[in-house]
This record gives structure tokens, sequence and C-alpha cells, in this order.
């Protein structure tokens, strides 16, 4: 009993209980995300979806996102307290699921609706994200952030791994498409009840008030902060090569599915291995990460992640040129290994962006870094894939295509070890 009671008395410390809270904040998250990516063009199939309707799944969301995220940071920085914006978020987007999963009933309609709800859903949770930035940039100081972070991706790891088995097993199990699509209706009610409990942890947390409060919402305060990001040099600095990095990383995001199905020969079932893999990978290597950035520094690590997707295009057009289950096996234990190196990617970008930007407007300078980088991400892979069926669309297209990126993410790594060593030079004694 003595040990249970040191244990919830060290929960109410405050940086354990913030650790805490992140946690469970990041797991429901995570459950709705993870679902999104598994079951919205599952969703939209058993929904009677045609492909050029099913095309739309990425583009609607990440257009609403990008709509929606400038508006969402200047009210942002205008209320008094960070949280109120993500709260009242998660609350409306917890009745968007009710809508979303009630979709298979709304008749001859039904698709109409399922445009409707996926842009209050998945387009929402995109633009969300941008404020969650900076809901935890106004909660946790700097010093505590690299390990709240990674303590609370550890969680979210765990839940994006089990969710799309447990549903796919669940649904595996009806043959009809009623029976599935009750397993996906079920699942995104869920998603409400999970993002109405989301709401009530943020609403626990303590946050720093904001500095910039009473002014009425308008567009015109977006040109507040162009003079300011103009004179910030460390921001561009950092916002040029991310934006870099990004490219290169989103043009191949449509071609790693092709790559695997078409090229290296995985079925289904071998694409929810591989996936399993790649999060236990990410989990074993937070914990690594989060000590080096602390030993050494974030600019330091997050070469490490560049250097790995660097090799990404070698590793499948290696597994494609030895063909059969050699490749297959090959590529699902290279592939998913370079998955422990990229976990300090999104680790230390974020703390690249809050340690480059100041508290002033800081919640809409992340939904226009925010917003370039979800720009990247509806435009790159639709670019990859016409670049793929340009050079012909076959196996010596698909050589030439990785080729090309991972000459640029060559570049990119590159240029991250010459802005580590800039880093280096200037901090001496932090590295």
């Amino acid at each position: 009993m003595t040990k249970v009671k040191m244990f919830f008395e060290k929960l109410q410390l405050p940086q354990n209980k913030l650790l805490l809270l992140f946690a469970l904040e990041g797991m429901l998250l995570q459950y709705v995300t993870s679902l999104n990516s598994f079951g919205n063009n599952l969703y939209a199939t058993n929904l009677g979806a045609t492909d050029a309707q099913i095309s739309f799944n990425q583009m609607i969301p990440n257009l609403v996102a990008v709509i929606l995220m400038l508006p969402f940071g200047i009210l942002s920085d205008r209320m008094h307290s960070a949280k109120t914006v993500p709260v009242a978020m998660l609350l409306f987007m917890g009745c968007m699921y009710l809508g979303f999963g009630t979709v298979p009933v709304l008749g001859e309609s039904r698709m109409i609706f399922y445009f409707i709800f996926l842009a209050l859903t998945a387009g929402l949770v995109a633009a969300y994200n941008a404020q969650w930035q900076n809901l935890f940039a106004a909660a946790v100081a700097p010093p505590l952030q690299n390990n709240t972070h990674a303590f609370r991706s550890r969680f979210m790891f765990v839940i994006g791994t089990v969710t799309p088995l447990l549903c796919g097993n669940a649904m595996a199990r009806f043959a009809e498409t009623d029976g599935k699509l009750m397993v996906l209706r079920i699942f995104y009610y869920l998603s409400a009840a999970f993002l109405f409990l989301q709401a009530f942890i943020l609403s626990r947390l303590e946050v720093a008030p904001n500095v910039t409060t009473g002014k009425r919402f308008s567009l015109s305060d977006l040109m507040e902060v162009f003079p300011d990001l103009a004179k910030n040099k460390k921001f561009l600095f950092f916002f040029g090569c991310v934006l870099f990095f990004y490219t290169g990383w989103h043009l191949d995001w449509s071609m790693w599915y092709i790559g695997e199905t078409q090229y290296v020969g995985y079925t289904e079932a071998h694409l929810s291995y591989f996936n399993a893999l790649c999060s236990v990978f990410q989990l074993l290597g937070l914990g690594f990460w989060a000590k080096m950035n602390v030993k050494k520094s974030i600019h330091f690590s997050i070469i490490f992640g560049f250097a790995s997707l660097m090799l990404c295009p070698p590793t499948i057009m290696a597994a494609a040129l030895m063909g059969g289950q050699a490749g297959v096996w090959f590529f699902m234990l290279f592939g998913s290994a370079l998955n422990f190196p990229q976990a300090c990617i999104g680790l230390c970008v974020l703390q690249m962006l809050l340690g480059s930007i100041g508290e002033k407007n800081r919640a809409l300078t992340i939904s226009l870094y925010t917003m370039a980088i979800t720009l990247s991400n509806s435009i790159m892979p639709y670019l990859g894939v016409q670049l793929y069926n340009a050079l012909g669309a076959d196996l010596r297209a698909f050589y030439i295509f990785n080729s090309i990126a991972w000459v640029w993410r060559i570049c990119s790594t590159s240029l991250f070890i010459w802005r580590y060593r800039l880093y280096k030079k200037n901090h001496p004694l932090m590295v």
C-alpha cells in the first residue's frame, strides 16, 4: 500500500502530471489519426466510391486544413489561453465523427455527406496539429519539451500499431459490405468519444497566457506577422531547409506504396506486418534519440533521421532487384529498421520550430509553417506519381524515379550536416 501511495503522490507532481496528461492526450489523438489513415479508403470503397472519388481522400482534408489554419492561428493568438481553440476544435470534431459514422444510413446522398464529414473530421485533425504545437509550447517549458514529446510519442506509436490491426481483424470477420461498414462505424463512434475525452484532458492543462490578447479576430492581423518573420533569419533559415527536406520526402509517399505492391511484391498481409514493424522500430528509437538530443543536440540527431530517409530509395530498389521472397523479406527487415533513426525527426523538427520563433503571434506563425508543409503533402505525392508516369510507368521508370528521390535526399541530408556545423561553430560548449 505504501508503494501504491508513493506512486500516486509522484503523479501529483506538476512535471509528472504534465507527462501523464500529454501521454493520454497523444494516445487518444493517435487512435483517431491511425483510424483515418487505415479506415477512410476502406470506408469510401465499401460505401461504393469510384477510384476518382477515392483519390480525393487525401486532397480534401489537406485543402480544408490549409484554408482553416490561418484563421485558427489568428484566433488562437487573440485568446487569453492557448488551449481555448484546440479544446473547441476537439469538441466540434467529436460531433462531426458522430455524423461521419452515420453516413451509411443516409441513402443515395451518402457519398456527398461522406466528403462533407471527411472535410470536417480528417481536415480539422490536420488543422488541429498546428494548434497543438502552439499549446505544447505554452504548456511545456523548453527544457522539458524533449522528454515530454518523447514520452508522449512512445504511447502514440503503440496505439498506432494496435488500432489498424484491431480494425482490420474485426472487418475480416465479415464477408458482406454491411458488416464491414458496421465495424468501421463503431470505430468512428469511438473516435467521437475519444475526442470528447481528449478535450477534457486538455482543459486540465495549465498553460502560460498568450502575449497578445484582447484584439478582435481579423484577417488583417495576418499582415502583422510577415515583417517580423522577414527579419527573423533564424526562422527563415530553418524554414527553407526543412521545406526542402519535406518536399523531397513527400515526393515518393504514393510511389512508396506502388513500389511495395508492384515491384517488391507485397500483399495486404505483408503491408500490415511491415507497418507494425515500422512502429516498433520507431518506438524503440524514441528513447535513444531523446537521450541523444540532450547529450549532443537536436541539430546533431536529426542528421541520422534524414540519412535513414536517404537510404530508403536504394533499399526499395535493391528489394525490387532481388525479387521473390528474398526481396520481400529483405525489405521487411531493412526497410522497417530504417524507422529507428527516423523516430528522431518529429521529435527534433518541432523543437527546432519552437526554438526559432518568439511568443508573439506564435500560433499564427506555426499555422503558416504547417500550411506550407501541408501543401507539400498535398502536391508532392501527386507530382511524384506524374513523374513516374511520364518516365514510362515501368520498372525502368521506377528505378529512375527512386534515383531522383535518392539524390534529393542526399542534398537534404548534406544541407542539415552543413546546418549542424554552423550550429556547432556558434555553440561550441553545447555539442
